[in-house]
């Protein structure tokens, strides 16, 4: 499990990193209006989502295999890319494999540890697959006969999600189940350092959506 907690972490790293670029260049084309930066940080963050997907896939890597495995088309999942179809492939296998957003943790009467859930402003996976799609359209040039792509309105968008997704990255929990281990890796990214803080169950486990 550690080589999958290392790929796992140098992920989210890479990702933050992608997320870095794409912010210093969105705020470039805010400041001199150069297209060029804004689909450069387009890239950027469409890149950025994909690592993040690809990064999910290693803690449910057995049955993420086992699940492509029975498609009918492009059955091996080494050349997945596509970040929306690799986030519903996990959502049939782990319910709850995409990040679960914490507050800081709070020290209990009993000396125990507790994290709150946070409620707002991060990036849920249904943002997360609608800005996916979104950003493909972006990336391909422009023809002339076609509808207005208001780059303008989307640069915003763009912007906006930069924060959003490092709110979703801050702290979080993603819940891990394989006849190996059954649990949760908690997560904190500071400064583009990944730190894990591992919980183990002792058996099956419900996550509560509330």
């Amino acid at each position: 499990m550690k080589d999958l907690q290392k790929i796992y972490a140098d992920k989210v790293n890479e990702a933050l990193f992608r997320l870095n670029k794409c912010e210093v260049l969105i705020n470039s084309y805010f400041e001199i209006r150069d297209v060029l930066d804004l689909e450069s940080s387009i890239l950027h963050m469409r890149k950025a989502l994909e690592i993040l997907a690809l990064a999910s896939i290693a803690p449910n890597k057995i049955k993420y295999q086992e699940y492509r495995a029975q498609a009918n088309k492009n059955p091996d999942y080494t050349k997945d890319y596509k970040a929306s179809s690799i986030l519903k492939a996990l959502s049939e296998i782990n319910s709850d494999f995409y990040p679960i957003p914490l507050l800081p943790a709070k020290k209990l009467p009993d000396g125990s540890w507790h994290f709150d859930r946070k409620r707002e402003n991060f990036f849920n996976m249904n943002q997360f697959i609608k800005l996916y799609d979104r950003l493909g359209k972006y990336l391909h040039a422009d023809n002339p006969w076609a509808n207005n792509k208001e780059w303008e309105n989307f640069a915003s968008v763009v912007k906006k999600s930069i924060s959003s997704i490092r709110e979703l990255l801050k702290l979080y929990f993603t819940v891990i189940r394989t006849p190996e281990f059954t649990g949760v890796w908690v997560l904190e990214t500071r400064d583009n350092i990944v730190q894990f803080l591992i919980g183990e169950s002792k058996g099956e486990f419900l996550v509560e959506d509330y």
